[in-house]
């Protein structure tokens, strides 16, 4: 039997940053992470647990518009 994956994201914050960092959860693996630079760039940094994964396009646009959603919330 196949289980269902688990998506939820996770704040993460590093002293040495302005902003804080949203990362992506599949079930406990860590897929990728979001957030704004100090310069106010929006990025996405892709982890080793990403390696290998399919996500449908739709689905890919849906977590970034969902990260940058968190971040913009957490800067203002």
């Amino acid at each position: 039997m196949v289980g269902t994956k688990k998506y939820r994201w996770r704040k993460a914050t590093d002293v040495n940053r302005e902003y804080a960092l949203f990362e992506l959860l599949e079930d406990d693996i860590l897929l990728l992470d979001v957030g704004f630079s100090d310069d106010g760039n929006f990025e996405i940094a892709f982890n080793p647990g990403i390696c290998g994964k399919v996500i449908e396009w739709t689905q890919f646009l849906t977590f970034v518009d969902e990260g940058r959603a968190l971040s913009e919330q957490d800067r203002n």
